[in-house]
């Protein structure tokens, strides 16, 4: 029989199917009325559950933001629930790399995986930290490399990796290279939960029309987000579509 990561790494090698990377990063359900699961694949909100509902066809992808109180409380229930309405991944700390996020240090994740992933393992795809793309040792990879690390000595299970990566819509040379390292490094699954790109809405329309294609092609990376589905980025107040949401579903 054949592993659980072997059968995940298999899966990502399939072939592209329109859609099926692409994600939706939300706060509010309704704003994603107006795509659809030929467009996104999946969904998250940073917390795990949500109100309001989603299109047809979009697995939701809960998420543990941090173990403070108000978060894990309630995670073990929530994550239960949406394993069993279908959830296919479970996400973990938000950038704990940064101290402005869930500010967490790679042993102190290592023991909180323990505790509230590892109890999930074969029942979902569990996925890391998802780190910023900040400079090592401290932020980014050398985070990763570090909780990782310390993983490995307490019997983590951890079936994909997670990051996020902004800089400039002109500088797609270094998002292609960066996100490519990431899977040629840890040997996983990689989801890019957050990505976004300084610069004009006609610079962004362009940065994607360049990414799409660079995902489609990219066998180690199985989903990805642009942050965000929110008005004024890829939707309007009433939820339609912008230009550059229009982009990000036809690119």
């Amino acid at each position: 029989m054949k592993s659980f990561a072997s059968l995940l790494m298999a899966a990502v090698a399939l072939p592209f199917v329109a859609g099926q990377k692409r994600g939706l990063a939300f706060n509010d359900a309704n704003l994603c009325k107006n795509f659809n699961s030929g467009q996104a694949s999946w969904a998250y909100n940073w917390d795990s559950s949500h109100t309001g509902t989603l299109p047809g066809g979009i697995n939701y992808f809960p998420m543990l933001w941090s173990a403070a109180p108000e978060h894990s409380n309630q995670w073990m229930a929530n994550a239960n629930a949406a394993i069993a309405a279908g959830s296919t991944h479970l996400l973990f700390i938000n950038e704990p790399d940064l101290p402005t996020q869930s500010n967490t240090s790679p042993a102190d994740a290592a023991r909180q995986w323990m505790q509230y992933m590892q109890p999930f393992a074969g029942r979902a795809t569990l996925v890391s930290p998802a780190i910023t793309n900040g400079a090592p040792p401290a932020m980014g990879t050398g985070w990763m490399d570090s909780f990782l690390s310390e993983c490995a000595q307490l019997g983590c299970r951890v079936d994909a990796i997670a990051a996020h990566i902004y800089d400039s819509a002109t500088n797609t040379g270094y998002y292609q290279s960066y996100i490519t390292s990431l899977g040629t490094r840890y040997g996983k699954p990689v989801l890019i939960t957050e990505m976004g790109a300084s610069g004009t809405v006609a610079q962004q329309q362009a940065f994607l029309q360049q990414m799409e294609p660079f995902f489609r092609g990219l066998g180690s990376v199985s989903h990805y987000a642009w942050f965000m589905v929110a008005a004024g980025n890829l939707v309007n107040a009433d939820a339609s579509l912008t230009a550059l949401g229009q982009t990000y579903v036809s690119a």
